[in-house]
C-alpha cells in the first residue's frame, strides 16, 4: 500500500464518520442516542444540546478530511 493509498483511505474513512455524524444530530436517530457511548455525553447534557455537539463534531471531522485531502504529500 502506498502513501497516497493510505491518505485517501484516511481521508473516506473521516468525511464518512462526518457525515454520520450530521446525519446522527440532524435526524435523532432513538437508537444512536440510547447506545452506551452515545449515553456517557447525552447523561450529561438534554439531547437538543447532545445534537448540536454532534453537528459541530461532524463539522469539525470533515473540516478535517479536508484539509488532509489537500495536503501536498512530501516523498
Amino acid at each position: 500500500m502506498t502513501i497516497e493509498v493510505a491518505k485517501a483511505m484516511l481521508v473516506c474513512i473521516f468525511a464518512a464518520m462526518g457525515v454520520f455524524s450530521i446525519a446522527a444530530g440532524v435526524s435523532g436517530w432513538p437508537w444512536f442516542y440510547n447506545s452506551i457511548n452515545a449515553r456517557v455525553l447525552t447523561g450529561r447534557m438534554r439531547r437538543i444540546h447532545a445534537r448540536i455537539f454532534y453537528i459541530i463534531v461532524g463539522l469539525v471531522i470533515i473540516a478535517m478530511a479536508s484539509y488532509l485531502f489537500l495536503q501536498p504529500i512530501d516523498s
